[in-house]
């Protein structure tokens, strides 16, 4: 090591002081150390702590609409679809209930734009999102709807 054996000696007592002190924090805290368990209700409190800062966004619900998709062969396809739009703020509901058949004229102009197998793939889905969402917006005059949520999407 460094040849003057106090030196040396120093060293060896201080690498063994240090590894004796990690050796008994891990032994402490692994075997001796119990964690107390948590009750009942100190876990419902605070599972009701952690929740209540949560807000559910609001939505609005359309009814089910069944669209008449264009098709190449002579089987009829169909959409058969259920929306729900997420909104920026709970006031713009009452705004979209009243225009509840211009949104339905949305939905239905953009999903007949599209072929059944756009529509059956996911990268349609969101194109048919996006198109409604855009379209929604746009006749409001703001930005109201946030995203959709489907609650059933049937192409047939």
């Amino acid at each position: 090591m460094t040849g003057n054996k106090t030196v040396d000696n120093a060293i060896i007592a201080l690498v063994f002081l240090a590894t004796a002190s990690a050796l008994g924090t891990f032994v402490y805290t692994q075997m001796i150390y119990k964690k107390p368990l948590p009750t009942n209700e100190q876990g419902l409190n605070e599972l009701k702590q952690d929740t209540a800062s949560i807000t559910v966004p609001e939505s609005y619900k359309l009814d089910k609409i069944i669209v008449n998709l264009p098709s190449q062969s002579r089987r009829l396809r169909f959409l058969d679809v259920q929306i729900h739009l997420v909104v920026f703020k709970q006031e713009t509901i009452s705004m979209l209930e009243n225009q509840k058949a211009i949104i339905n004229d949305i939905v239905i102009s953009v999903a007949s734009n599209m072929t059944p197998d756009e529509l059956n793939s996911v990268s349609g889905k969101l194109i048919f999102e996006s198109r409604v969402k855009k379209q929604i917006n746009e006749r409001l005059g703001f930005s109201a709807v946030k995203e959709l949520f489907y609650t059933k999407f049937v192409v047939q």
